[in-house]
């Protein structure tokens, strides 16, 4: 038994040592706390592993470090990390698109309040850059007044879906130019269009 304390003494011992010598080449930048960090962790692991012994006899820390040594070099690691970050930029594309055009739509009616707006973003991500660029913005103006009601054509086959009247005068023009402005973007990504149901 006091082997074992001997032996657990001097491996904290050394750790410090190794931990003071480690933290006084280190520079100061960023990378110190992070460095820290970890170097706190190899001593709470030195700490704590006599311990764990003694409830665990058959614990061994190396063949735990050899696991994840063997999990990061098959490759997995690489596929989980790819997997994942697919599915987080999925998630940012499509709650950047809904914040957007739910803001989009605020702007527009907080200017022209006469109608209401429908928008219709498509973000693009740039994998090179690593950031999210507006690839394409559809305003649809709805008018408050009624709806003109087309033609019904009973025995037909096929369905047709509402049309599209693209605002190219002077209400789509002041449409564009706000969020033009306001989202620093091109007016040729600006569609504004005003929708017969």
């Amino acid at each position: 038994m006091i082997e074992l304390l001997k032996v657990w003494i001097t491996s904290i011992t050394i750790a410090v040592f190794f931990i003071t010598a480690v933290e006084m080449i280190l520079p100061d930048n960023s990378m110190k706390k992070y460095s820290k960090f970890v170097l706190g962790l190899i001593l709470i692991v030195v700490i704590i592993n006599p311990i764990i012994k003694v409830f665990d006899k058959n614990f061994n820390l190396n063949s735990y470090s050899d696991k994840v040594t063997s999990y990061m070099e098959t490759g997995t690691s690489e596929a989980d990390i790819k997997k994942y970050k697919d599915s987080n930029i999925l998630n940012t594309s499509e709650n950047f698109k809904n914040n957007l055009e739910k803001d989009c739509i605020s702007n527009i009616e907080e200017v022209y309040p006469e109608n209401k707006y429908n928008a219709d973003i498509q973000i693009v991500y740039d994998s090179k850059n690593g950031v999210f660029n507006i690839g394409s913005v559809g305003i649809e103006v709805v008018g408050l007044g009624v709806k003109n009601i087309n033609n019904i054509e009973i025995n037909v086959k096929s369905v047709s879906a509402p049309q599209k009247d693209i605002l190219k005068g002077n209400e789509g023009n002041k449409i564009k130019k706000l969020i033009s402005s306001k989202y620093k973007i091109s007016n040729d990504v600006i569609t504004v269009y005003k929708s017969n149901s």
